[in-house]
Parts: C-alpha cells; structure tokens; sequence
C-alpha cells in the first residue's frame, strides 16, 4: 500500500513537471534514458502551453522483478484525465516500470512508460 501510495505521487509529480518543462525535477527520478525521452517531448512542443488536470487515479502493482543490478516493479495507472481544459476526461491507462539499484545506492527511478490503450 506505501510504494502504491508513493507512486502516484510520482504519477502527479511528473505530470506537473512536465506541465511546466520542469527538466530538473524531472531528471531527480528518472532514469538517463526516460529522461531523454520526456525530454525530447517537451521540445517538440515548444512554448505550447500543457495543463494536464489528473481527475481520478488508481494504481497497482502489477510485476516485481530482481535482475542482477536492480529491482524492477511495474505499476499500472489508470483513471480519468484532461488535458484540454475544455474537453471531458479521457480514460488512460499505462504501466511505468520503475528501478531501482539493489546496492541502495539510489532511489526508485521511472524507467519506462508503456500506453496500453
């Protein structure tokens, strides 16, 4: 129930982060590679203006896995959000995988982001 709780508060931290181009923020739990990726999306959106309102939000752990360098969990969010402030909620639906060394020398990090509808 805490890493569930603790990962939608990751979901809306990043949401809001990314609202606002915020890539130092978004580097502290992201992995170099997702980073990249979000990175990049902001770009290519230029000074477009993006309020993403999160209107209901469920998560579940759906994996765990031990590899040789980190743990991996999957989570799975899903829910109602608006992006365009004069339109309805859409449902979405993703899995983020999130990492982390098993050495404890750092945090859980998003380390990916699949769609899934």
């Amino acid at each position: 129930a805490g890493f569930v709780r603790n990962a939608k508060v990751n979901f809306m931290r990043l949401q809001a982060a990314n609202d606002s181009a915020n890539l130092d923020d978004i580097s502290a739990f992201t992995t170099p590679e997702m980073f990249a990726e979000i990175r990049l999306n902001i770009l290519e959106r230029g000074n477009a203006a993006q309020e993403t309102k999160v209107l209901s939000l469920d998560a579940e752990v759906i994996e765990v896995a031990e590899e040789p360098a980190c743990y991996v969990v999957s989570v799975r969010f899903y829910g109602l959000i608006r992006e365009d402030q004069e339109a309805s909620g859409q449902p979405f639906d993703e899995i983020w995988n999130m990492s982390k060394p098993r050495d404890g020398s750092g945090g859980w990090m998003v380390a990916g982001i699949q769609q899934t509808s």
